[in-house]
């Protein structure tokens, strides 16, 4: 329990800050898809140029040929990043279910973990865990059509799943709470026969 408790108080501020910062971009991503869309791409593109350039200085320096092969990779990938934002729409919602299937399926088990310890609540938990799931797939899948669409799509998915998730985190606390309390009372009372004995 210790351990499920140490790697609970984990999850709930990454699950926090990631679903606040999801929101967020999910939001302007359904207002402003094309800015949203060619900021990632410039960011996603910056960070493929930095070991670009260094695999490529790498080689001029030592002339390892596998430091080539890496930096014109690597390069190309910016490149294509930077310059071509309907790429980065295409693969954005794949990426994404990917995140939303993984995470689905972490707050699935520690629903089961709940019910384990007897936590009544835990069926709301398996839903909303389900339906993150259910998002996760539908964007792997990815039936949408026209890059706009996508983006608008995605920032509606992206804030359905920041407010699932949230509202997951919030039971899940609460119900480890209740056990944690529990816990601690039938520890005390031990203690009472204990001394009483």
């Amino acid at each position: 329990m210790k351990n499920f408790m140490k790697s609970f108080n984990k999850l709930i501020n990454v699950s926090i800050l990631t679903s606040a910062i999801i929101l967020v971009i999910g939001i302007f991503l359904f207002f402003e898809p094309g800015t949203v869309i060619r900021m990632i791409s410039l960011v996603l593109g910056l960070l493929f140029l930095v070991p670009a350039i260094t695999s490529l200085v790498d080689y001029f320096k030592e002339k390892n040929n596998s430091s080539l092969v890496v930096g014109i990779i690597t390069m190309l990938i910016s490149l294509i990043l930077i310059i071509n934002t309907k790429f980065v729409a295409s693969i954005l919602p794949f990426i994404l279910g990917i995140y939303f299937v993984v995470n689905g399926i972490n707050r699935l088990m520690y629903a089961v973990e709940l019910k384990k310890q007897g936590f009544a609540d835990f069926s709301k938990s398996l839903v909303l865990s389900l339906l993150i799931i259910f998002c996760g797939i539908i964007f792997i899948i990815n039936p949408f059509e026209g890059a706009l669409a996508i983006t608008k799509i995605i920032g509606i998915f992206m804030v359905l799943y920041s407010v699932l998730d949230i509202i997951n985190t919030v039971i899940v606390k609460k119900g480890v709470k209740d056990i944690e309390k529990s816990m601690k009372l039938a520890v005390i009372e031990g203690e009472a026969k204990e001394k009483d004995d």
